[in-house]
């Protein structure tokens, strides 16, 4: 295997190794670069995973996007969304995936997701009425009405127990942080303050936590270092680590 120039093949068989297999729910942030040459680009990638997860899988991107918020505001942001059209800034694996026929998108301003397969519609479906935390104080700006918590795409990939992946990125990456950020304030904060605020913590460091844990998979994707752990699990064990140091 060619770790410099690899093709959609090698990329399956990278996949199995981390034993991603078929009927498989899979999420994943990632850097193209940090694989190395792929022959196909980006679509090689997205056909690598859909064949190994096939017809009973489902592939999930996110979707994130990117907003002057100093001159928009909340209100703005919302205005500016544009569920057929906003582009996702978190790479080009996403972007394309956005694009592609048949890919369905869920429909929040910030922390949109794509997803396509089986579960697509399911996992998509309710983003306009998930709520988590908003009643938090000092929630961040960025953190759009509902784009975590109950009924978004984040709880329904716990609710699946979907393979969660970072090809090429690190903790500070993953998104499903912020889902723990509102879980946390939902489930263990609220009883005690109704005007917590919005929990902060850094996100490499609960990545340390997390593997101590065990619960983290490592392998390589070409050059691409590859962390893969199951989201229910991922969830449970960040919740643990909070209430632990309060």
């Amino acid at each position: 295997m060619g770790a410099n120039r690899m093709t959609k093949d090698e990329i399956e068989s990278c996949l199995r190794s981390l034993e991603v297999s078929r009927g498989d729910v899979v999420f994943f942030h990632s850097s193209l670069k940090s694989i190395g040459q792929v022959e196909g680009g980006p679509d090689a990638v997205i056909d690598a995973f859909l064949e190994t997860v096939g017809e009973s899988g489902t592939l999930v991107l996110p979707a994130l996007c990117m907003y002057d918020w100093e001159k928009l505001g909340r209100e703005g942001v919302e205005k500016a969304w544009d569920i057929r059209t906003t582009p996702a800034y978190v790479g080009l694996i996403p972007e394309t995936f956005r694009k592609r026929p048949g890919v369905i998108r869920s429909d929040n301003p910030t922390h949109s997701v794509t997803a396509f397969g089986r579960d697509a519609f399911e996992i998509t479906k309710d983003h306009r009425i998930a709520r988590g935390g908003e009643w938090a104080a000092n929630r961040p700006i960025w953190a759009s009405t509902g784009a975590f918590g109950d009924n978004s795409p984040w709880d329904r990939l716990c609710r699946l127990d979907a393979r969660y992946m970072l090809i090429g990125v690190d903790f500070n990456s993953c998104t499903l942080l912020h889902h723990v950020q509102a879980v946390h304030l939902e489930r263990d904060q609220r009883k005690k303050d109704a005007h917590a605020p919005w929990p902060e913590f850094d996100f490499r460091w609960m990545g340390g936590k997390l593997e101590e844990t065990g619960i983290v998979r490592t392998g390589m994707i070409g050059n691409a270092r590859t962390r893969l752990m199951r989201c229910r699990e991922l969830v449970d064990a960040a919740l643990d680590v909070l209430r632990e140091v309060g």
